[in-house]
């Protein structure tokens, strides 16, 4: 008699016991993927902050319009402040190579501009690899998103 106890209440608090492991999983995977989505959305708007400044400075320089340094810099601080705690490493790694470069490069008369474009394009590729998309045929260093930006893109990408 014992031993049917035994196996009635093991048969009843087992599969409960499951039921209630199996729930607390689903519930953190759950609220993981709210807040990596919620994460994923506030990237999306950071990083089409960055793509519009960049493209700004791009259409600036076409029509003649030249944005104060200081001023660009200031932009591109407060981007800085804001995606920080967003991106992924790798964003964050080219976004600070490029500060590098800007910072080694401030002294001397402008920034050589294949290389100042190149870092620029690191960061929006890695940019699109955070959020999922594929950079595939977009170039080494993702150089052809900006081939509809700039006049003689083939020239210079041919140079290298």
């Amino acid at each position: 008699m014992d031993n049917t106890v035994i196996i009635t209440l093991l048969t009843i608090t087992l599969p409960l016991f499951g039921a209630g492991v199996g729930f607390l999983i689903k519930h953190n995977i759950e609220k993981k993927k709210d807040l990596m989505s919620e994460v994923t959305k506030t990237r999306r708007d950071l990083y089409q902050q960055f793509v519009d400044l960049i493209i700004d400075i791009f259409e600036n320089s076409k029509t003649g319009k030249q944005q104060p340094e200081k001023q660009l810099m200031t932009k591109l601080y407060t981007f800085y402040k804001k995606y920080v705690l967003y991106a992924s490493p790798d964003v964050i790694n080219t976004y600070a190579d490029y500060f590098q470069y800007l910072y080694n490069h401030e002294t001397s008369n402008g920034t050589e501009y294949k290389v100042h474009f190149k870092k620029l394009t690191r960061i929006l590729a890695a940019m699109r690899k955070d959020l999922g998309l594929k950079n595939k045929d977009l170039g080494k260093d993702g150089e052809r998103l900006f081939r509809a930006l700039i006049t003689d893109f083939d020239t210079i990408i041919k140079n290298e």
